[in-house]
C-alpha cells in the first residue's frame, strides 16, 4: 500500500483542525453549559471512544483542562472590569452551581479569592495560563496563517483620543484597562459608541518589562480635563496604514503582526512611517467568545 502524499496529509490535517475548532468555539461560547462528551465528539464528526486522545493531540492539553482555563479566563475578565457584576452571577455564568464551589476552583488556580482578584487582577499564573490557552488555540494557524490580499492599504484622517498610557509589564495591565474604564463609564462611551484603540509603542519581547508603553484609547474629540484615571487629549496620527484583520483571541495577534512585518512588508515595496502601529478593536472578549475577537492591526506607512 503506497504512502498518502504529502498533499493529502496536509489536507486530512487542516480537515481535523478545522473540526477541533468547532469544538474550541462551541466550548468558549458557552461558558455556563454543561459539556456533554458525545455532544463535543459529535462536533467533531469524532467518536467518544477518541474524542479525548485526538482533542489532546491536536491542542495540546486535555479537554478538561481547556475547559477550566477557558471559564476561568473569562470569568477573571468579569470579575476585573465589571466591578457591578456579583461573584454569584460570575460563578454562575462560568459554569458552576454555586459562589463557593467557583471561589474554590478560582483560588486553587489563581491563589486569589475572586475577591482579592476583583481588587488587583495581577497574577503570574494568570500569563502561565495565556500560554496554555494560546497553545491550543495556536493550531488552527497554518504555517502562512494570511494571504497578502488580505490586506488593504488605507488613507485614514488623525483620530482624536483621549489615551492613557500603561507604563510596566504586561501582565500587569489590567489596573490601567480599569481606569480606562471607568473614564469610558463616566462619559458613556461604550465600544458601539466610541472606537477603541491600542497604541503599540513598544515590543514587550524586546523592551525591559518595566519599559514597556501600551496606550488605551477612546475617540474622543474634546478637551480632556485632569482626571483621576490619567487620561489625557492626543491624537492618531493619520496618513496611509496597512490594515489586516485578525480574528481570535489576543495571543496569537502577536503571529499576525510579525506576518505583516516580516512577510507582507518586504514583498510590498513600501516603507514604514514614523508612528506607532495601532490596533482597532472591533469585537472584543469577553463579550464575544474569545475565537471571535475581532481586530484591525494598522502599520503607518510612508505614502508611496
Amino acid at each position: 500500500m503506497n504512502a498518502p502524499e504529502k498533499s493529502s496529509l496536509n489536507e486530512s490535517l487542516r480537515r481535523w483542525q478545522d473540526r477541533m475548532q468547532r469544538v474550541l468555539r462551541h466550548v468558549d461560547g458557552q461558558p455556563e453549559a454543561a459539556l456533554d462528551l458525545g455532544g463535543l465528539a459529535a462536533l467533531a464528526h469524532s467518536s467518544p471512544f477518541h474524542f479525548h486522545r485526538q482533542f489532546a493531540a491536536l491542542c495540546g492539553l486535555p479537554l478538561a483542562r481547556y475547559v477550566q482555563l477557558s471559564r476561568m479566563r473569562r470569568a477573571a475578565q468579569w470579575l476585573a472590569h465589571r466591578p457591578a457584576m456579583p461573584v454569584l452571577e460570575v460563578a454562575l455564568a462560568s459554569g458552576y452551581e454555586s459562589p463557593e464551589a467557583f471561589t474554590r476552583a478560582f483560588r486553587r488556580l489563581f491563589d486569589k479569592t475572586p475577591s482579592q482578584w476583583r481588587r488587583d487582577p495581577r497574577s503570574a499564573v494568570w500569563a502561565a495560563c495565556e500560554r496554555q490557552l494560546h497553545q491550543a488555540e495556536q493550531w488552527p494557524m497554518y504555517d502562512d496563517p494570511f494571504h497578502p490580499d488580505q490586506v488593504r492599504l488605507e488613507q485614514i484622517p488623525d483620530i482624536p483620543v483621549a489615551l492613557l498610557v500603561h507604563r510596566g509589564p504586561m501582565q500587569d495591565l489590567a489596573p490601567s484597562l480599569q481606569r480606562f474604564i471607568a473614564w469610558r463609564k463616566e462619559r458613556q462611551l461604550p465600544p458601539s459608541k466610541a472606537a477603541t484603540y491600542n497604541l503599540l509603542y513598544d515590543d514587550p519581547a524586546s523592551v525591559p518589562p518595566d519599559a514597556c508603553r501600551f496606550g488605551l484609547a477612546v475617540a474622543w474629540d474634546q478637551p480632556v480635563p485632569p482626571n483621576p484615571q490619567g487620561l489625557i487629549a492626543d491624537r492618531i496620527q493619520g496618513g496611509l496604514h496597512a490594515v489586516l484583520r485578525h480574528e481570535g483571541p489576543d495571543a496569537s495577534l502577536d503571529q499576525a503582526i510579525r506576518w505583516l512585518y516580516g512577510s507582507w512588508l518586504p514583498q510590498s515595496g513600501l516603507e514604514l512611517r514614523d508612528a506607532p502601529p495601532f490596533l482597532k478593536r472591533l469585537r472584543f472578549f469577553p463579550e464575544v467568545p474569545a475565537h471571535e475577537a475581532l481586530v484591525e492591526i494598522h502599520l503607518p506607512l510612508q505614502a508611496a
